[in-house]
């Protein structure tokens, strides 16, 4: 291969679960605390995503959609998309991110919270709501609902969030999962509540919607997910009908969060990459690459080395969402954005999402 060869593969149209992709860039899903009071994209909202689209993405993934705002006592400003929903906001997004060239994936958001309080496959610590066969169905089943109207409206993909230590991430976790029944113990036991969704989607959103996953193949606690373990899930997910898997890792309790790692001494360019490697040498899908992608350079070599199909940027395109755009132009300079997780806390303040490093330079 040709370095001139090497150096197009990213700006070049792929294939994906049936999708035609302009080009070989994500945006992964990236909380923004934008959506209106009744959990439906706002003028805002819409306005950031056609910038994502214009400034060169191929798919956009959008931020947690809560199928059930009792999963995660939904945040405020979080996108929620049940028969509740102001459909004609939604469709209005859709039909700005595809007229900009992108397309679109509805993240399924993790459930947190059941009954209001913290749950998960086990009592991993002192009052955790331990979620019982009845509800794994339930939640297999509100899924899908959303999946199908997901797919009524337009939308072109959706992704099950099965990262970052939240309720999903934890069944695969052996550190998270104790339990001894048909959900935890074994590789198989672990993926079966994917499967259960999965197949609650195929019936009610049809089999030939394109659904993929974000897991986690690094939990950052001891005794956590690694990723050796991690790669063992992939044939299976393939299996059960998962058409990608976009690999991240970490949790909030433990030495990784989402963002990286803790301690920024330890920060290092594409610090989830040892998973993604790992479950791309598994499976037949389609892996994205996801964590502190900063480099062009690097980008060639994950794409043309065997280590992802995929790149996902969430903070790069944060600080400039044209960033793909001018990688493509010729500047190849690295992305401008300095991991400082400023966007991280103005979201946490209800403020949405934004660069504050771009704040800071437009006031002075």
């Amino acid at each position: 291969m040709s370095k001139e060869s090497m150096a197009d593969i990213p700006f070049l149209p792929t294939e994906i679960m049936g999708l035609r992709l302009r080009n070989r860039f994500v945006r992964s899903a990236t909380m923004e605390g934008m959506a209106t009071d009744n959990g439906s994209p706002g003028p805002e909202l819409i306005r950031l995503y056609q910038n994502l689209a214009s400034g060169g993405a191929g798919l956009i993934s959008t931020s947690a959609c809560c199928p059930d705002p009792e999963w995660m006592n939904c945040l405020k400003g979080q996108l929620v998309l049940n028969d509740k929903s102001h459909l004609s906001a939604w469709k209005e997004m859709i039909r700005t991110i595809h007229d900009q060239g992108a397309l679109v994936s509805l993240q399924l958001a993790p459930f947190v919270t059941l009954g209001g309080s913290p749950a998960g496959p086990s009592e991993y610590k002192s009052g955790v709501h331990v979620v019982s066969a009845d509800e794994i169905g339930r939640i297999a089943s509100t899924y899908a609902k959303t999946a199908a109207l997901a797919r009524q409206i337009g939308v072109d993909a959706a992704q099950v969030h099965a990262g970052h230590g939240y309720g999903l991430s934890q069944f695969l976790s052996p550190y998270f999962n104790h339990r001894d029944d048909a959900y935890g113990g074994s590789v198989e036991n672990r993926t079966r509540i994917f499967r259960d969704i999965r197949q609650a989607i195929a019936e009610t959103a049809g089999a030939d919607f394109p659904i993929w996953i974000k897991m986690n193949a690094l939990d950052g606690v001891p005794g956590g997910l690694t990723p050796d373990q991690a790669a063992r899930f992939g044939p299976l997910l393939a299996k059960a009908g998962y058409g990608a898997i976009e690999v991240t890792g970490g949790s909030m309790s433990g030495s990784h969060n989402s963002r990286g790692p803790l301690e920024k001494s330890e920060w290092f360019e594409g610090f989830y990459l040892e998973g993604a490697t790992k479950v791309k040498a598994v499976t037949d899908l389609p892996v994205s690459a996801v964590g502190g992608i900063r480099k062009l350079e690097m980008i060639q070599k994950i794409l043309t080395g065997g280590t992802a199909d995929l790149i996902s940027l969430s903070r790069p395109l944060v600080r400039e969402p044209g960033l793909i755009n001018r990688w493509n132009d010729g500047d190849i300079s690295p992305s401008h954005c300095i991991s400082c997780d400023g966007c991280f806390k103005m979201f946490v303040k209800g403020k949405g999402l934004f660069c504050v490093q771009e704040a800071k330079k437009t006031r002075e």
